[in-house]
């Protein structure tokens, strides 16, 4: 599902040097028209958010208030107040990123491989004992006599959804091999054009848990209901992007970085769902086992806006420091979920790179 994405980015540069270092321009490095190595180190400290992962939502009447529900004999009040669609939580969560770079010698072009790897997790959970707005599981296709069917979702004679938990978590990894030129209009403004390959591996695991109480004691647990789903992809295909600056001072810049990539690959998914109801009597019961394994072209923007700070030295060639903002979306990721299938992945938050060039 394609959508309006909007990020901000701010990188600062700073310059760890020695004071018997002279700093110079680029053009005046020692070995400029030589072929010369660069390596690069990045901390990550990015969000990432699974679309499509609502668990549970609130807010839909039972019965229309002020009639007689058939089953419980009890008459609603109105709805008060709006309820909610639940997702995992996600927070902040630490990565990182490594590259090695060759400067050509002919003619400004480089030739850059990096990997990147991040590791994410997300929970979340409601609870409620209202009978009439209560707790309406997202994944709900059970068989006959299973716990869900029996509490009629959220209410019935037997019982009702008191809670509702998930639990969501990713592993992720991306090679991007690229060839670019670096492009001089003026003293403080150039563009960096780059294309080349990019490889992705990832795995997802998303846990939800519905547990049903009993309707003449709140407090006593009748049952419950366990979705497991997991996934894991591989996708290989094309990128191609455009990096720019403006110098503000002479050390310092401000850039502006910008790819996009389509990449062919594979999802293999597999939705379990175990059963508990004390009432007919059995406890974590297979009741659903289901794989998917498509192939897809799934598109990936990416973006990224900040300052930088680097010199350039005769003795100890250059070094920089940068910090910024970035953001990526990652279409049709999620193959897992029946409720908002192929949502997107969207991954953003701020970078720290340390490049060191001899």
């Amino acid at each position: 599902m394609f959508y309006k994405f909007l990020i901000a980015s701010l990188s600062v540069n700073a310059l760890l040097t020695a004071a018997c270092c002279d700093p110079i321009t680029r053009d005046q490095l020692p070995g400029r028209y030589e072929d010369n190595f660069y390596v690069e180190g990045d901390l990550l400290y990015w969000y990432a958010k699974q679309q499509g992962n609502q668990y549970a939502s609130t807010g839909n009447a039972l019965t229309v208030p002020g009639t007689v529900d058939p089953v419980t004999g009890i008459i609603p009040d109105p709805i008060h107040s709006s309820g909610f669609s639940y997702e995992p939580k996600s927070k902040m969560e630490p990565g990182f990123r490594a590259g090695v770079g060759i400067n050509l010698a002919h003619d400004k072009w480089d030739l850059f491989l990096e990997y990147t790897y991040l590791a994410s997790k997300a929970k979340g959970s409601i609870d409620s004992f209202d009978l009439n707005t209560g707790i309406v599981p997202s994944f709900f296709s059970p068989p006959n006599n299973s716990i869900l069917t029996a509490t009629n979702i959220f209410g019935s004679t037997s019982g009702f959804v008191s809670r509702a938990h998930g639990n969501w978590g990713l592993h992720f990894n991306n090679v991007n091999l690229e060839l670019g030129r670096n492009l001089a209009f003026c003293p403080i403004f150039g563009l960096r054009p780059h294309f080349g390959l990019q490889g992705s591996w990832q795995s997802q695991h998303f846990h939800t848990n519905y547990i049903v109480n009993d309707l003449a004691d709140f407090s006593a647990v009748i049952g419950s209901n366990r979705v497991l789903f997991r996934q894991s992809y591989w996708g290989l295909g094309l990128r191609a992007g455009l990096d720019s600056y403006w110098s503000c001072f002479r050390y310092l810049a401000l850039f502006a970085n910008t790819a996009v990539s389509a990449l062919w690959g594979q999802f293999n998914s597999r939705a379990r769902s175990f059963d508990t109801n004390t009432l007919s009597g059995y406890s974590d019961v297979l009741i659903a086992d289901q794989r998917f394994r498509p192939h897809t072209l799934s598109p990936v923007i990416e973006l990224g806006i900040g300052a930088q700070f680097d010199w350039v030295f005769r003795n100890c060639r250059s070094m920089m420091f940068q910090a910024g903002w970035e953001g990526q979306v990652w279409f049709f990721q999620n193959q897992h979920s029946t409720t908002l299938a192929d949502s997107s992945l969207v991954l953003q938050g701020l970078t720290f790179k340390a490049k060191f060039g001899y």
